[in-house]
């Protein structure tokens, strides 16, 4: 009796989606959004999750082109490649040109801690940290975190605005809104696998900027 238990729940974590610190990975391992202002198409925002036991690893390419007339007002790009065990984060490279000012961050592993490096500047952080790339709902439960575009530590308050109905993909789906305010502003949804598929937030002109689940 306790093989054939154990047999199954060894079969119960090979079907269970990965999750880390609670994050919810997609079928396909793909979360492929467009990033839309005021509903115009300026950007995407992807992120794929690779799994070979432990660690997780999940790569990060974001782009954002936002012109008038052809003319070029705002660009941001960004790459990243996140490294997580246990459902810590243990490793993170990140080059980001955000319209101009280029970053290179990286977080590695120093003794019981994390070590943060700013374009070569490093300094000790907490090894519980979580970067604001969203797709981890961990962040939720934070009330610092990393910016991985600048490296920038963040305070953050966070609301629990409870279930809504959004529509994702041409469909309707129940989703958990957790509202982020503080150094970082972005309403968040979550669906009930804990996977993000959705974000919205103010644009510094004021416009209205989501991620919309392609």
């Amino acid at each position: 009796m306790l093989k054939f238990l154990t047999k199954l729940i060894f079969v119960a974590m090979l079907v269970t989606p990965y999750t880390a610190s609670g994050a919810g990975v997609p079928d396909g391992g793909v979360l492929d959004f467009a990033v839309l202002r005021n509903g115009s198409k300026i950007g995407h925002h992807v992120i794929r999750f690779e799994r070979s036991g432990d660690p997780m690893i999940v790569r990060i390419e974001a782009q954002i082109d936002y012109r008038l007339a052809f003319i070029p007002l705002y660009l941001f790009q960004h790459v990243s490649r996140e490294e997580w065990r246990d459902g810590r984060l243990v490793g993170m490279v990140a080059e980001t040109n955000d319209n101009g000012d280029d970053y290179h961050i990286e977080v590695k592993p120093d003794g019981s801690e994390l070590s943060l490096s700013i374009n070569g500047e490093e300094t000790p952080i907490d090894p519980e940290m979580v970067p604001a790339s969203l797709w981890n709902i961990a962040l939720v439960k934070r009330g610092s975190i990393l910016d991985p575009a600048d490296g920038d530590l963040m305070k953050v308050a966070i609301r629990d605005s409870g279930e809504e109905v959004i529509e994702v993909r041409g469909q309707e789906i129940r989703a958990r809104r957790y509202v982020m305010t503080g150094d970082f502003e972005r309403d968040l949804w979550y669906d009930k696998q804990s996977i993000l598929v959705q974000v919205r937030f103010k644009g510094r002109d004021g416009s209205e900027i989501r991620y919309s689940l392609r």
